[in-house]
């Protein structure tokens, strides 16, 4: 059996989901997430779905840990555990002190996420955790899943992981739902879509629409939730405050397989990234991408030719960019732009590459 470990089921749901339904007459994988979202169905694709009693809001949830840790002690040696994120890579290691390895275990770190921000406390948490995961990492994991370089080489600097690394950029994007742009608004629409957190960008967006050099040509959107289970999640009280006082429509959240090609242009001030799903998405589906120049967001955009990166994040270089847009646009190339995306970050294409992997296991 595989299983598929997230500290949080919407990563099962919204990155593996597709993968797994592809693998599923091959493969049997199992789910073990805390179950939040009840109508996620993950066993429309999962052959069986383990509720983790794991509290992702806290820093560290001890009796998940502990939940975690019977599962582990349970295993027989013929399983396969993937795991997903750097959080739930870090609770495994936690969860598997004292216990001699008799499973193999793959790990995607899709991101380097929170511990490596730029922050006191995320600074703090690093040197801690550091001896720590040198000391466990090379000994529980066979194989470390990357989707960029940099977030690779920085951390296998800060591990140490001396055992098999791999880049495998994406999660499969299911091009066959997304529904796709044929014409650009008259007033462009300028979207926003992500969890509403600090890092992703979100006050950079409400400073790009409060810039007032655009002469009524722009209508803003912001498409997100907030995540009550992430310290960094804009709380209800901003949000509210911040819609009172920006002329931008909320959204919610979106169906960005049927709803993101009514929009035109994509803004991503996004502070770190894996390789981000919703620039892969837009450019598939057709609009122009503006984003922060990092690891995550440059190679698509570079590789796709849907856009443009922004350096340092500047506000300044967003408002020029999107005022100069129409240029872009009339560059755009969706031909080649959907041709890519199939050949190399489709789900089948994902799909491929994982089998190939668990087969050297199973």
């Amino acid at each position: 059996m595989i299983y598929y470990i997230a500290h949080w089921d919407w990563i099962l749901k919204n990155s593996r989901f597709d993968i797994v339904k592809y693998l599923k007459d091959e493969l049997k994988i199992s789910g073990i997430t805390p179950i939040e979202n009840r109508n996620f169905n993950l066993e429309e694709s999962y052959s069986e779905v383990i509720n983790w009693n794991y509290k992702r809001e806290k820093v560290l949830d001890i009796k998940g840990v502990i939940n975690l840790r019977k599962f582990i002690i349970n295993c027989n040696t013929k399983d396969l555990i993937h795991l997903f994120t750097l959080k739930s890579l870090i609770i495994f290691l936690l969860s598997s002190i004292f216990i001699d390895k008799k499973i193999s275990v793959i790990a995607s770190i899709t991101g380097l996420g929170f511990l490596f921000a730029n922050t006191n406390f995320a600074l703090l948490l690093r040197t801690i955790l550091r001896p720590f995961i040198r000391y466990k990492i090379n000994k529980n994991i066979d194989v470390l899943i990357f989707q960029n370089k940099s977030n690779l080489d920085d951390f296998l600097s800060y591990s140490k992981f001396s055992n098999r690394t791999l880049l495998i950029e994406g999660s499969g994007l299911n091009t066959k739902t997304l529904k796709t742009k044929n014409s650009f608004n008259q007033k462009l629409k300028v979207i926003f879509v992500s969890r509403l957190l600090k890092e992703k960008g979100f006050y950079e967006f409400i400073e790009i629409i409060n810039k007032k050099t655009y002469d009524g040509k722009f209508e803003f959107y912001i498409a997100g939730s907030i995540d009550e289970g992430n310290k960094s999640s804009i709380s209800n009280f901003d949000l509210e405050n911040i819609l009172k006082k920006t002329n931008v429509t909320y959204l919610g959240e979106i169906k960005t397989d049927y709803e993101l090609y009514k929009y035109d242009i994509l803004i991503s001030p996004t502070h770190h990234e894996g390789f981000s799903r919703i620039i892969l998405e837009a450019g598939y589906v057709g609009l122009l991408c503006l984003a922060n120049n990092i690891p995550g967001t440059k190679n698509i955009i570079e590789v796709l030719k849907c856009g443009k990166v922004i350096e340092n994040n500047s506000i300044e270089q967003f408002v020029k960019e999107l005022n100069n847009c129409e240029e872009y646009i009339s560059k755009l190339n969706y031909t080649h732009t959907r041709d890519i995306v199939e050949q190399n970050y489709s789900v089948s294409a994902i799909a491929k590459k994982m089998k190939d992997l668990y087969s050297e296991f199973i």
